[in-house]
């Protein structure tokens, strides 16, 4: 196993900084970038499905990730010292080369991960031009934030969910999705437009320029437009500005 640093432009030896410095974070955390790897894995996985509290990752994983977070500023930070400011990466920039994924291995289930990363934004384009209410994108949905373990189809028996619920109607059935919503992001404030169809979803205590904690389906907080037309239904609004939220865990 070995960390790499995914920074555009630095030098072999700027990149053997930054990857010195994580690794001084996890030395003094007492744990591994493994370890590190799979807190973050059992913390973004949680985040992707909603945030379900009978799901929560462990307290040891919860801090693991902590830990991979802050290493991965460390790492950030070293490489980068003296960049001009504009061209320091915001993002996640460290990823632990052939990781296994110890969970789906013991379970012995498929890794779905790339399959998902794939269909994601297709998803979301078209979630952005359906005319209306279409199951099959509610069940594309359901597989790309892991919900089920395989693609469904139209032409198979719907599957259920690891509770035994049906696949929610993403699409169709806006107090479902709202009450998805808010669930998952208690404190935040979700506006819905009637006219035309719109949905804006943020946190009110995040600073304005706070991207990635503001989401829209149409009209974004700019002015600007997402898209050319607005969505078909509230419903989909809804659903298309919490996927747009998603994205940083798909890029």
């Amino acid at each position: 196993m070995e960390l790499r640093l995914n920074i555009e432009g630095a030098t072999p030896e700027e990149l053997a900084r930054g990857v010195a410095a994580a690794e001084a974070v996890f030395a003094r955390a007492g744990i591994t970038a493994l370890q590190g790897a799979e807190g973050l894995f059992a913390l973004e996985g949680w985040d992707i499905k909603g945030f379900p509290e009978d799901d929560q990752p462990t307290e040891d994983e919860d801090q693991a990730a902590s830990v991979w977070m802050e290493a991965d500023e460390a790492a950030t930070i070293a490489c980068c010292a003296g960049w001009p400011e504009d061209k320091v990466p915001r993002h996640q920039i460290m990823e632990l080369i052939d990781v296994p994924r110890t969970r789906l291995q013991a379970e012995g289930l498929p890794d779905t991960w790339p399959a998902r990363r794939q269909l994601y934004p297709d998803v979301v384009k078209r979630l952005e031009v359906t005319a209306g209410p279409d199951r099959q994108i509610d069940f594309d949905i359901a597989f790309v934030l892991g919900w089920v373990p395989e693609r469904p189809t139209l032409d198979r028996v719907e599957p259920l969910s690891e509770d035994g619920d049906r696949i929610p109607f993403f699409t169709s059935d806006l107090a479902q999705v709202e009450e998805m919503a808010r669930k998952a992001l208690k404190d935040w404030t979700i506006e819905i437009g009637r006219d035309p169809y719109d949905a804006h979803v943020f946190d009110p205590a995040a600073a304005d320029d706070g991207d990635e904690l503001r989401m829209a389906a149409w009209r974004d907080f700019d002015g600007s437009l997402l898209m050319e037309k607005p969505p078909a239904n509230p419903a989909i609004a809804l659903t298309l500005a919490m996927m747009r939220g998603q994205s940083m865990h798909f890029e």
